[in-house]
C-alpha cells in the first residue's frame, strides 16, 4: 500500500511565546506558529489527520493575545487542493483539543478514530470540580456527543486503520489519550504525525540543535514520560527527525516542497507515493519553496 501525504496550514499566530513550546525555557522569545492538519490519500481513500477549527470568536481571542493572525476554514483549505468535504472518508484525531478536533462536523461522511482513553479521560475531567479546569480548557466540548451520533471507533491502543495506516498510543503525554498516526509506504518507508507531542523540531533535535530532547511545555503528562515517549518515537523512524510531522512548526515549509498562497498559508508535500500529481504543478505559483 502507498499513500500520498500533505500538511495543510489553515492559520497562524505571529508571536507565540516559545516558553509554551519548551518546558522550563522562559527566555526563548516568540515564534510564528502555524496551525495545520494532515491529508493522506491512496488511490481510493481520503483521510484527514485532525480537522482544525473554524470559530470567529476564537480567531478574535487569539489575535488579541498573540498579535497578527491569519485564518481560513479547513474545508476551504482543502478546496484549494481539490478535495471536497464529502471526499473525506476517514478522520484520525491525534487528541481532543479544539484546534485539532474542532471541525469534525464539517465532514459528515467520515468515520472518526480516536483513542478510547482520550474520550473517557475528558468525560471524567468534566465531572471534576472547577479548580481542575486545566484538564478541559482546550478541549472540544461537544466531541463525545458527536462521536456517539456518527460512525466512530474508540481505539484501545494500537489499531490498524488500513494497510500502512496505523494508530499508535501516546498516553499520558500531551493529553491522557493522545495518539500518533503512522503512515508506511512500500516506496519511502514510515512517516509519523505527532499531534501536539512535537511542536517544534527543536523538541526532538534540541534547542539550537544541541541534540538534547526538549520536552513540550503544554502537557497533562510528565516530562519524564514525554522523554521516554519521544525516544521511542524517534527509534521507530531510525532517528530521522524529518520523518516526524508536527502541526505547529513553520520549518515544515523549508524541509518539504511547499507552496505559500497569497494569504501566507502553506501546503507541504511530504510524499507522493500514492501516485498523485504534485500540487505544485497544478496550483497558481504564488511562492514555491
Amino acid at each position: 500500500m502507498n499513500w500520498s501525504i500533505w500538511i495543510l496550514e489553515y492559520g497562524y499566530v505571529d508571536r507565540f511565546p516559545a516558553s509554551n513550546l519548551f518546558a522550563a525555557q522562559p527566555n526563548e522569545g516568540h515564534r510564528r506558529m502555524p496551525y495545520c492538519f494532515g491529508l493522506v490519500r491512496s488511490a481510493d481513500r481520503c483521510v484527514l489527520v485532525d480537522t482544525g477549527f473554524a470559530d470567529p470568536s476564537v480567531y478574535e481571542r487569539l489575535t488579541a493575545k498573540y498579535g497578527e493572525t491569519r485564518w481560513l476554514a479547513p474545508v476551504d483549505v482543502l478546496s484549494r487542493v481539490g478535495v471536497r468535504a464529502t471526499d473525506v472518508d476517514t478522520i484520525l484525531l491525534t487528541h481532543n483539543h479544539f484546534d485539532h478536533a474542532g471541525c469534525v462536523d464539517a465532514f459528515p461522511d467520515a468515520h472518526v478514530w480516536i483513542q478510547q482513553r482520550e474520550i473517557s479521560s475528558y468525560v471524567a475531567a468534566v465531572d471534576r470540580p472547577s479548580r481542575f479546569e486545566f484538564l478541559t480548557r482546550s478541549c472540544q466540548a461537544d466531541l463525545p456527543a458527536q462521536l456517539a451520533a456518527r460512525p466512530a471507533t474508540l481505539a484501545d491502543g494500537f489499531a490498524e486503520v488500513a494497510p500502512g495506516l496505523q494508530l499508535r498510543p501516546a498516553h499520558d503525554t500531551h493529553t491522557a489519550g493522545s495518539q500518533l498516526v503512522a503512515v508506511t509506504n512500500d516506496t519511502d518507508g514510515t512517516w509519523v504525525f505527532a499531534g501536539d507531542n512535537v511542536y517544534s523540531y527543536e523538541n526532538l533535535e534540541g534547542l539550537r540543535g544541541d541534540g538534547v530532547l526538549a520536552p513540550i511545555a503544554m502537557s497533562t503528562g510528565s516530562a519524564t514520560r514525554w522523554l521516554d515517549f519521544a525516544d521511542e518515537m524517534l527509534t521507530s523512524v531510525g532517528g530521522d527527525t524529518r520523518r516526524i510531522l508536527p502541526f505547529h512548526e513553520a520549518a515544515v515549509w523549508e524541509r518539504f516542497p511547499s507552496i505559500a498562497f497569497e494569504d501566507g498559508l502553506h501546503v507541504a508535500e511530504v510524499s507522493l507515493a500514492g501516485g498523485h500529481s504534485s500540487f505544485s504543478s497544478s496550483l497558481p505559483r504564488w511562492n514555491l519553496s
